[in-house]
């Protein structure tokens, strides 16, 4: 059975007229002028755009309720990164790429956060049942009075939104266009980890095993689905299942609170220290495994976008030889 009829989805195009995916603009979205052309200045402009936004909002939030508000910590940085990130996104792909709708986040295609949904937390079940059978995970009692509204919001809808639209909605995209999906993968899977580098518990294996499990996997993902419904899913449910239900700290973020209260024993390489789950070799080799699994099926099934020099030279082929880009 193919892939893509077991998870419900298309298998991407590759367009025969630039060798690139739907999600990158083309055709009728054709892209004028060498600066819209050029992945740095959209990369630029989204940077900028993300962080007037941000600046705008905690300027406004700070001027009305103040910095010693209690809400000020739920309702400041969080967001901001939240809004920053969507206004960013926003002008990128309607004003820098011109697309009528990011084929990405196509409304018909939301199902798809239901199954990364699905997959997230069916991931770390498996994750944590692992380190139950190795004797590292144990329940200890359940915490009825566990307020789930702060991670929801922090952990799940800006984590799993913001960064997935920066990580994969442009960092991948505009790296694909010109290193090809291995270098996108490569890239964007690094610039994944390191962005949880400033998290108060980091460590360098904690953020290489964030490259490893989520830059890897979701990139992988991503590359088979050019869908940020899924990338989304999958990204918020994975927080929400290791923090907020089995009581693991989520990338080195510090103490949390869960429903579980759970007690986590053995090696740091095992139970994954004060990073969390993430840092656990278990999570790494399982997760790590699946995404090399889904990397290879796309270059077999000739998934991958070609580096642009590649590209090019298939295209200036001459009419009679192939452009056929599984060729």
């Amino acid at each position: 059975m193919s892939l893509f009829k077991l998870v419900g989805e298309l298998a991407p195009r590759i367009r025969p007229d630039d060798l690139l995916t739907e999600d990158h603009p083309g055709g009728a979205n054709r892209l004028e002028g060498w600066l819209r052309r050029s992945a740095w200045t959209r990369g630029i402009v989204f940077l900028v755009v993300m962080m007037v936004a941000i600046v705008l909002y905690l300027s406004i939030l700070l001027a009305i309720i103040g910095p010693y508000d209690p809400f000020a910590s739920l309702l400041g940085v969080p967001v901001a990164q939240l809004l920053g990130a969507v206004a960013g996104y926003t002008v990128l792909s309607f004003v820098m790429e011109a697309r009528v709708w990011p084929f990405e986040l196509v409304p018909r295609r939301s199902g798809g956060l239901l199954k990364g949904i699905l997959t997230g937390f069916l991931l770390v079940c498996l994750s944590v049942a692992i380190l139950a059978l190795l004797g590292v995970y144990r329940i200890e009692s359940f915490n009825p009075a566990y307020n789930p509204w702060p991670a929801l919001l922090t952990a799940g809808l800006v984590a799993g939104v913001s960064e997935e639209l920066m990580m994969r909605g442009v960092v991948f995209r505009l790296v694909e266009e010109g290193l090809g999906s291995w270098g996108a993968v490569a890239v964007s899977g690094l610039a994944f980890g390191a962005m949880h580098l400033g998290n108060s518990d980091a460590s360098l294996w904690g953020a290489l095993a964030v490259a490893i499990e989520g830059g890897l996997l979701i990139g992988a993902v991503y590359l088979l689905t050019r869908s940020l419904w899924w990338c989304i899913g999958l990204h918020l449910a994975w927080n929400l299942s290791e923090g907020p239900l089995f009581g693991s700290v989520v990338s080195g973020t510090g103490a949390i609170e869960s429903w579980l209260v759970s007690s986590w024993n053995g090696p740091e390489i095992l139970s994954g220290g004060a990073f969390g789950l993430e840092a656990s070799i278990v999570a790494v080799l399982l997760l790590g495994g699946l995404a090399i699994t889904l990397l290879i099926y796309a270059q077999t099934h000739h998934l991958m976008v070609r580096p642009i020099w590649v590209r090019r030279s298939q295209l200036a082929r001459p009419a009679g030889e192939t452009t056929d880009p599984s060729a």
